[in-house]
């Protein structure tokens, strides 16, 4: 059954006239009482165009920045290219996280986009659904994808497929054949793009893909890095080097046990990570991997965001960014 401006005075305790006001963001009501008539219409599912309508009048100067997890370094390095990007910007950045949160990354774009409080979004790493982001097109909300390509948001993202060949060649380069590939299966990865890069590179060589070289862990820890390498020590092909496009963090965990196991590297097991997180310059042995431009990421996304804002971008836009491999002591 729709709901009504009449359910909504009704829970709220106030006329009908009030929450029209509040709707179309007319003056003259109390703050308070505007942020109770918001609440129960979200409460109630109440979310039609007039809302849109209504708070679009209002340009906020404001940009939202939804990120999946602020402990990671993947997205610390983005935040400070978005803070220390060179260009003038008159819009106050405020982040949102559902860590700990009653509300799930889908309730928050449907809040975010439909309130209308901010005026575009930047979503880093967000393992959000093409059907869950519609929404800011639907509504109008100029958004940049950051780490992932949307084919109708802006986005700014890595080439992951080429960091990959990048990354298996080098390995082919210094004699292995037999080489390892830790896959994340994480929504918010590009996990099959840098598997397909893995595999390009093995066909280049001539090299057979065998799917039991080919492991997948549950998350992109250090303890998925521990159980991974338990795997690794019972492979009937026994590598003598492993990729890790499920991150860094799983590679230190695999570099942890290995010494462990007093196995030498790299002449024992050669090991490449994936995206060069600040812990992989003081692992022992300096962790190689595949570097991404976070910086250079967060910069191009904030300027993105706000010519598409102010309108001087009305076409979608992609900007693809190159990795760099980093050779270190573990490969």
């Amino acid at each position: 059954m729709q709901v009504t401006l009449k359910d909504i005075a009704q829970r709220a305790g106030v006329t009908s006239a009030t929450v029209s006001m509040v709707i179309n963001n007319k003056p003259n009501i109390s703050e308070k009482t505007r942020q109770k008539v918001l609440t129960i219409a979200r409460e109630l599912n109440y979310y039609p165009n007039a809302i849109a309508r209504g708070l679009a009048t209002r340009k906020s100067n404001a940009i939202g920045v939804i990120v999946p997890n602020l402990a990671s370094s993947f997205v610390v390095r983005v935040l400070q290219g978005i803070k220390s990007t060179n260009r003038d910007i008159d819009y106050t950045v405020q982040l949102f996280d559902t860590i700990g949160q009653n509300e799930t990354e889908s309730q928050l774009f449907q809040r975010l986009a439909r309130e209308r409080r901010i005026d575009g979004a930047i979503l880093i790493g967000t393992s959000g659904t093409d059907e869950e982001l519609k929404v800011f097109k639907e509504e109008s909300v100029p958004c940049v994808m950051v780490a992932r390509k949307c084919e109708f948001l802006d986005s700014v993202y890595v080439n992951n497929t080429q960091g990959a060949y990048d990354a298996t060649s080098y390995l082919m380069d210094k004699g292995h054949t037999s080489i390892a590939c830790v896959l994340c299966r994480k929504a918010n990865l590009p996990t099959d793009d840098r598997l397909a890069g893995y595999r390009n590179a093995l066909e280049h060589r001539n090299i057979s893909y065998r799917e039991e070289l080919v492991l997948e862990t549950h998350d992109d820890g250090i303890t998925d890095g521990v159980n991974a390498f338990a795997e690794l020590r019972g492979n009937s092909h026994k590598p003598t080097a492993v990729f890790v496009p499920a991150g860094d963090m799983v590679a230190i965990g695999i570099i942890k046990e290995a010494k462990k196991a007093n196995i030498s590297i790299p002449e024992g097991l050669a090991i490449v990570g994936f995206d060069d997180i600040p812990a992989a310059e003081v692992v022992e042995p300096l962790l190689t991997t595949v570097r991404q431009p976070k910086l250079e990421m967060g910069d191009y996304a904030i300027n993105m965001i706000i010519d598409k804002i102010e309108g001087r971008e009305s076409s979608k836009k992609h900007k693809e960014l190159m990795t760099k491999f980093i050779v270190r002591e573990s490969a």
